[in-house]
């Protein structure tokens, strides 16, 4: 007798649906029509009341527990209690359950639902353990809700770009679902996820020693049709965020086509096992013609065999297809056909390893009966050295000619194209600036922030900043993060979530702003003369004071030895290792008047630009021995921005502006004539193009080539 898999049922009927496991609670609750009530002869009567509770209706009942809809008293509020049954609960019951309380109580995010409280209660026949959790009204399974909304591919994309911010707010913290599936993705009737049922979750590196990921009591942990190929390998342990990024590839698969990856229903389980570790998925551009070459290789790289191969968190997969929905380029690149070659031979080894000893033996026959004399040999080997000796000198004289023409573009100066406006935003524009991949740009005025996508010009965020008065504004290097600064006030924006945080800085007055690459940190530069570390909703990491003035520029930035913060007051600039705390790590002076101050990422040094048209170039040691100037220009400068990257700088005068190269010291536009309205001016990634913002909202950008 074997196991065989069933089939994957996804219903789509408009009775909200109720999952209710061994392992998860049900969270939402059914529609009136629901046959689970005290009146079912197969279920045991409802309690009025648990732990100070008003039970008003069963939601659901798994295998071992019962999850009902109950009123909370204070506060005032409807919440789902689960409580395990019977009378003894086996160990392996037990440890999921305070396994699920440990976990959820670890995850804040709005796309997950929310533990409220935890305890045992006294049924007349001993204690059980229960908990109480978020209720989410009128949910239904994401695939249910994309059928019923009859969502377009761009919706149905949206909506996974949310999910995955959720299941990354796990990841981030160390925390692996195990158990992704429509089931346990919820959308309530306000279209917002919520990932449930962390049952069978765990925290990775923590729980390995004391239980692996695969069985329990001899038996595999999650889903077959969404299990990854490492999950039902019994011989791995070490089972991370890849496997839910996996199940993440199997929804995104039947998200985008209405099928699974592999047809599993029916098969031994042994049989299936062997399918998600060896057979390629069917191509999903021949199931949906809407999916192009891009989307199906983000399907495929969720969908690797070797984990290595796929995205290292949920977030990851998220960004990408935010790429993909902006028509930027994605990260994600097709298998070269070496791999697919490697996969073939292990999925057919026998037939490989026989078909490799024919050939050796033909070969080795074939060897024997045409052995050549000697001199056969010779001229063979004398043509095979002439080949190789014309190959080379034809790859010297490509090589040679890619790098006269690389230095006659150099040599070629860029100029201006025709410009192109933005939409737009209501009042004065106080501060904008691009993000590093040139695929975005952001724009403040007192109340309100805009982000549109390049080159199209098109806005796809927008928010209210209130009383905020904007001063300062910051992108992570990656462009996930947008932070802006206003009095006593910071405002962050996941751009790829689309969680906004917002919170005080008493009595101390922001006077610059710098964000990590990564987004996870914030510094902020204080009219204190203080440096203040944060997370991005505001929990403080750390704090130093400055001994030279107020902190008017701040770098982040990274190297082998962990990340840094630099600060550029009047006089001096400094340096701080993040290690836990905020270490100083050296100073120097520098001249003063700095207008702009950027990092470039290519040689790891700190660039400065000063009003009297001066560029210094410090290495990360500020050892004042290593410190290059240059003059660019000789006339007063009063705005100067440096690219993202920090390889190129904008150099504004009275009356004109150019851009100029940091590596080679080469002004790489003619002079420019400037517009002498008053106005803001910010430097594209690689110096391809600048922006204009001017007071009554207009922006517009000026491509360089």
């Amino acid at each position: 007798m074997c196991w065989r898999i069933q089939p994957t049922r996804h219903p789509r009927s408009s009775a909200t649906r109720i999952p209710a496991s061994d392992s998860a609670p049900g969270l939402s609750g059914p529609s009136s029509g629901s046959r689970m009530t005290s009146e079912s002869s197969k279920n045991p009567p409802i309690p009025s009341e648990i732990a100070g509770y008003s039970v008003t209706r069963m939601l659901g009942e798994g295998g071992m527990s019962v999850v009902y809809a109950a009123m909370q008293r204070e506060p005032k509020r409807l919440v789902a209690l689960k409580v395990l049954k019977g009378t003894s609960f086996p160990p392996i019951s037990l440890r999921r359950f305070k396994r699920e309380i440990e976990i959820l109580g670890k995850l804040r995010h709005p796309g997950i639902a929310q533990v409220y409280d935890a305890g045992t209660w006294d049924d007349g026949g001993g204690m059980k353990p229960f908990f109480v959790m978020e209720y989410i009204p009128g949910a239904c399974e994401f695939t249910d809700h994309m059928h019923k909304r009859d969502m377009t591919l761009e919706q149905r994309l949206k909506l996974f770009v949310r999910i995955c911010a959720a299941v990354d707010h796990g990841h981030k913290r160390k925390i692996v679902h195990r158990d992704l599936k429509p089931g346990n993705i919820l959308v309530d009737e306000n279209g917002e996820v919520k990932i449930i049922d962390y049952g069978v979750a765990r925290v990775s590196e923590v729980e390995v020693s004391a239980e692996t990921m695969h069985t329990e009591a001899g038996r595999l942990i999650g889903t077959v049709q969404y299990m990854a190929p490492e999950q039902v390998d019994m011989a791995m342990q070490d089972i991370d965020g890849r496997c839910d990024v996996y199940a993440l590839g199997v929804l995104l698969y039947q998200t985008c086509t209405g099928s699974m990856p592999h047809a599993l229903d029916g098969q031994p389980l042994f049989e299936a096992m062997r399918t998600i570790r060896e057979d390629a998925a069917p191509s999903p551009r021949q199931l949906n013609s809407e999916v192009d070459r891009d989307l199906e290789t983000i399907i495929f790289k969720c969908l690797e065999k070797e984990r290595g191969r796929r995205y290292v968190r949920a977030g990851e997969l998220g960004r990408d297809l935010l790429r993909y929905l902006r028509n930027e380029p994605i990260e994600a690149r097709r298998a070269s056909p070496t791999y697919r070659v490697r996969l073939f031979c292990r999925r057919h080894r026998t037939v490989v390893l026989s078909s490799v000893i024919v050939a050796a033996v033909l070969l080795i026959a074939a060897l024997a009966i045409l052995f050549v004399p000697q001199w056969v040999n010779q001229r063979r080997e004398a043509t095979l050295q002439s080949q190789v000796e014309a190959a080379r000198q034809s790859q010297a004289k490509a090589e040679a000619d890619r790098d006269l023409a690389l230095q006659q573009e150099v040599q070629q100066p860029w100029v201006p194209r025709q410009p192109y406006g933005l939409g737009g935003l209501s009042g004065s524009i106080e501060a904008c600036m691009f993000d590093a991949s040139g695929g975005s740009f952001c724009a403040v005025t007192k109340n309100s922030v805009g982000v549109w996508s390049l080159p199209d010009g098109r806005r796809w965020t927008d928010g209210d900043t209130g009383a905020l008065s904007p001063r300062h504004i910051a992108y992570a290097h990656d462009g996930s993060v947008l932070a802006i600064a206003g009095r006593n006030e910071i405002a962050c924006f996941d751009l790829i979530s689309g969680v906004s945080h917002r919170w005080d800085l008493p009595r101390r007055d922001p006077v610059s702003l710098a964000v990590s690459d990564d987004g996870r940190s914030i510094a902020i530069g204080s009219d204190d003369f203080s440096i203040s570390l944060h997370t991005i909703d505001g929990t403080s990491i750390g704090r130093t004071t400055s001994t030279s003035g107020d902190i008017t520029h701040l770098l982040f930035g990274g190297d082998d030895a962990g990340q840094y913060i630099v600060g550029v007051s009047d006089e001096r600039m400094a340096l701080w290792r993040i290690d836990g705390t905020i270490r100083r790590d050296g100073d120097c002076e520098i001249p003063t008047g700095v207008l702009s101050a950027g990092l470039n990422r290519a040689t790891g040094t700190i660039c400065l630009m000063t009003d009297s048209g001066t560029l210094i170039q410090c290495p990360l040691s500020l050892d004042p021995s290593g410190i290059r100037r240059r003059t660019l220009v000789s006339a007063k400068v009063v705005q100067a921005d440096f690219d993202p990257r920090g390889g190129f700088v904008l150099v504004v005068e009275e009356s004109a502006l150019s851009v100029w190269s940091i590596e080679t010291l080469q002004q790489r536009t003619p002079a420019m004539p400037r517009n002498l309205d008053p106005a803001i001016y910010s430097l594209g990634p690689g110096g391809t193009s600048f922006a204009r913002a001017e007071e009554s909202g207009s922006v517009k950008i000026t491509p360089l080539q």
